[in-house]
C-alpha cells in the first residue's frame, strides 16, 4: 500500500486477514502518522492538541501482522511488479493500492513554491499554527493571505482569524480566488462570507491569482500584500499514477473501475483523492475515501484469493462540516445547510469519536475491527 490515507488506515484495519492467508502487509508512506484533515483546521484554530490529529500507522500495521516503511516511492514499475523507494531500496508486489493522496498545485501559479506555505500535506497546518503565533507574537507576521476562495482555503482562514484572536494577536486576513465557496448552496455561501465579514476577513472573488512575488499576490484585477501567504488555490493529484504511465485523468489520478481497481492493471488499485473513479474524480472530501476502505481490503484479499471483486457505490449525498474558528460551524447536505454553534457541536463530536476508534484500534490492536462508516 502506497500512502496512509483514509482509505488506507481502513485497510490497515483489516491487517490480520491478510497475515492469516500468509499475506505480506506493507504500507509505505514518508512519516508513519495518519493526519486527518477534519481535524486539521481545528489544529490550525487552536483548537485541538496535534496529538488528536494523527494516528501511530506503523503500530496499528504491526498490530494486525503487517508492517510500515517510514519512506516515498518514486517510482512504480507495473510491469515489473516493482517499486523504487526513495530510500534507495525497492519492493515488489502481488497486488498495490496508491493512496497518496493530492497537493496543492502550486506549481501552476508562478512564484508560488517560494513564496507561499500549502494546505497539503495536511501536517502543514499544524507546523503553520505555530508559525502565525511566534510570528505574531514578535510582531513580523504582516497581512495573511489566503489564495483560493474554495472550502478549503475559506475554512483556513476562518481558523487563522480564530487562532490570531485566541492569542490577542491582530493581523489583516484576506481570502482572493476566482469563485467563493463554489459547490455550496449559495445562501449558505453568502452567509459565511458574511460572518466573517463581521470578525474583519474579507473574501474576495473573481479575483483570480496570476503570479507571486515576495510579499505581493498578483491578481487579474490588481495585487494585494501580503506577510504571510497560503496556498489553497486546489488540488491536483500526487503524481506517481501519471509517471508510472498507468490511464490517468487530466489532473493525473488513477482511473479506475467501480471496483477501484486501475483500468489497465488489475493487479493496481486505489482509493481517495488518488483516483478517478469510473473516469470521474469525485469530491475530494475525506467521507469518499473512508466508505471505499472496506470494498478496497474486500478487494484486494479477492485478488489474491482469485475471487470476484465488490463494487464500491458512492455516496449521492454527504454531510460537510466547516469548522469557522469562532466556535461556529456551517454544515451542508445537498441543499439543506445550517451555520450556528449546533454544527459546531456536531462536528466535534463526529470528528473525536473517529479518532477515538482509531487511536483505539492503535494501542489495542484489534485489528478485525470494522472502519467507522
Amino acid at each position: 500500500m502506497v500512502g496512509a490515507g483514509h482509505a488506507h488506515l481502513g485497510v490497515l484495519a483489516h491487517a490480520a486477514g491478510f497475515a492469516r492467508r500468509g499475506v505480506e502487509l506493507v504500507v509505505v508512506t514518508p512519516e508513519a502518522r495518519f493526519w486527518y484533515s477534519g481535524l486539521a483546521t481545528g489544529v490550525l484554530g487552536g483548537r485541538y492538541p496535534v496529538a488528536l490529529d494523527v494516528v501511530d500507522v506503523g503500530a496499528l500495521a504491526a498490530r494486525g501482522g503487517g508492517r510500515c516503511l517510514a519512506d516515498t516511492v518514486v517510482a512504480l514499475d507495473p510491469r515489473a511488479r516493482r517499486m523504487r523507494l526513495a530510500g534507495g531500496g525497492e519492493l515488489t508486489y502481488d497486488v498495490c493500492s496508491l493512496d497518496v493522496g493530492s497537493t496543492v498545485a502550486c506549481d501552476a501559479v508562478p512564484g508560488a513554491v517560494s513564496h507561499g506555505v500549502p494546505v497539503k500535506p495536511v501536517g502543514n497546518l499544524a507546523a503553520l499554527r505555530g508559525v502565525l503565533v511566534e510570528r505574531g507574537a514578535a510582531g513580523t507576521l504582516g497581512d495573511v493571505v489566503v489564495a483560493g476562495a474554495g472550502a478549503s482555503g475559506v475554512e483556513v482562514a476562518a481558523n487563522v482569524d480564530g487562532l490570531l484572536r485566541r492569542h490577542g494577536l491582530r493581523a489583516a486576513v484576506t481570502v482572493v480566488g476566482r469563485r467563493v465557496l463554489p459547490g455550496l448552496p449559495p445562501r449558505a455561501a453568502r452567509g459565511v462570507v458574511r460572518a466573517l465579514a463581521g470578525r474583519g476577513v474579507e473574501v474576495r472573488g473573481e479575483a483570480e491569482v496570476q503570479a507571486v512575488e515576495p510579499g505581493r499576490v498578483l491578481l487579474d484585477g490588481g495585487a494585494v500584500r501580503f506577510g504571510l501567504l497560503v496556498m489553497a488555490t486546489g488540488l491536483a493529484a500526487a503524481p506517481l499514477a501519471r509517471a508510472s504511465g498507468l490511464p490517468v485523468d487530466d489532473d493525473g489520478a488513477l482511473l479506475t473501475d467501480e471496483f477501484l481497481r486501475s483500468t489497465g492493471d488489475p493487479a493496481v488499485f486505489g482509493g481517495g483523492d488518488a483516483i478517478a473513479f469510473r473516469g470521474s474524480a469525485l469530491a475530494r472530501i475525506g467521507v469518499h475515501a473512508v466508505r471505499q476502505a472496506p470494498v478496497l481490503a474486500a478487494n484486494l484479499l479477492a485478488t489474491l484469493d482469485g475471487r470476484p471483486p465488490t463494487a464500491f457505490l458512492p455516496q449521492r449525498r454527504w454531510l460537510l462540516v466547516m469548522n469557522l474558528g469562532d466556535g461556529t460551524a456551517l454544515a451542508t447536505r445537498g441543499r439543506f445547510h445550517y451555520q450556528g454553534r449546533l454544527a459546531w457541536r456536531l462536528k466535534d463530536r463526529i470528528d473525536r469519536r473517529w479518532m477515538a476508534r482509531w487511536h483505539a484500534l492503535a494501542r489495542v490492536g484489534s485489528s478485525d475491527a470494522a472502519p467507522p462508516s
